[in-house]
């Protein structure tokens, strides 16, 4: 039920922020990844965002924890209309991700969305263990068998 709320938050709150910048910017967001109304896995550490127009070089990217920490490491990397900026891995919990871009035309606009990144899933910490588990029980399965294959050889045949 938690995850349910945050999720309707977040995407409710995306709306808020993404809806009124795209009706007044001149070129504006087209995707991102992850982007608005996602929910992302824990340890994502990179965004990519792709806008309507080609930009000039200048970029902010700042991608902001629940405490407001800015997570962003360096620039964000800038090649035609698509812009990727690296991050610490985030953890679980809404983000805020705000940006302000230079078109090449001149024109500046900016705006932001929330990202929910939710927990990584429960086996990926222990996906380790899998193999050993695999050896283990093959081994059981072998010694029952070669007891069993040696109980059949020893009885005495009946002639």
């Amino acid at each position: 039920m938690r995850r349910l709320l945050s999720t309707t938050l977040g995407t409710a709150l995306t709306a808020l922020l993404v809806l009124p910048g795209h009706a007044q910017a001149h070129s504006g967001l087209s995707r991102a990844d992850p982007g608005p109304g996602e929910t992302a896995q824990a340890g994502v550490d990179r965004i990519e965002m792709d806008f309507a127009g080609d930009l000039a070089g200048s970029a902010k990217v700042e991608v902001r924890d629940s405490a407001g920490t800015n997570l962003v490491s360096g620039s964000p990397d800038v090649s035609g209309n698509h812009l990727s900026v690296r991050m610490e891995p985030l953890k679980q919990g809404l983000h805020t991700v705000k940006y302000t871009i230079t078109f090449d035309d001149g024109h500046t606009t900016g705006g932001g969305y929330y990202l929910n990144v939710a927990p990584a899933p429960r086996g990926a910490e222990g996906a380790s263990l899998m193999p050993w588990f695999y050896a283990v029980g093959g081994g059981v399965i072998a010694v029952l068998l070669g007891t069993i294959i040696a109980l059949l050889l020893r009885r005495p045949s009946e002639e």
